[in-house]
């Protein structure tokens, strides 16, 4: 063990300080994006996936550096990474509606006008859907209709299907 400490020591002390630098670093950020959020007064639904977003950026930045301080071979790190790649590859492709999902998750987080209580109408040649979005998920979104009941939809849907924001009250 002794002789591992021995070798090892500016590795270990630059795990060290990329560790403490990771949680002030997520810290700080975690606070300025809260701050910010509720100034832009976003639903909590948003500011939490906001959080998350900015979390895997940071995690994602961390490992990075770990990956730098320990020298692990770049052909190693590729290898790795082209295995992880090609079986998401693989599993996307085979579920090509879960793909588009989240997609239309992130599409519908960042840039559409609709957002958690507002009041909707998809509009469908065959059957017309209204209700409260009560909540906007990675994969689906989540409608109360008019009886109370909750209805769960891909996030696709608002992409693709014509939507009346501010629709008929539900109550």
């Amino acid at each position: 063990m002794d002789e591992f400490l021995k070798e090892h020591s500016t590795e270990l002390i630059g795990t060290g300080i990329s560790i403490g630098g990771w949680l002030l670093l997520r810290l700080l950020t975690n606070m300025v994006i809260r701050r910010r959020l509720r100034a832009s007064q976003f639903s909590s639904g948003r500011r939490r996936m906001a959080a998350k977003s900015f979390n895997l950026v940071l995690n994602l930045i961390f490992i990075a550096a770990l990956v730098t301080i320990w020298s692990v071979a770049q052909e190693d790190v590729l290898l790795l990474l082209s295995s992880i790649v090609t079986v998401l590859g693989v599993a996307f492709f085979a579920q090509w509606s879960h793909l588009s999902n989240i997609t239309s998750g992130v599409i519908i987080f960042f840039s559409t006008s609709t957002k958690i209580g507002d009041n909707i109408r998809i509009m469908d040649k065959d059957f017309d859907l209204e209700g409260e979005i009560l909540d906007i998920g990675l994969m689906f979104f989540k409608l109360r209709n008019e009886g109370g009941e909750i209805i769960s939809l891909p996030n696709n849907i608002i992409l693709q299907k014509a939507i009346k924001t501010n629709a008929k009250k539900v109550e």
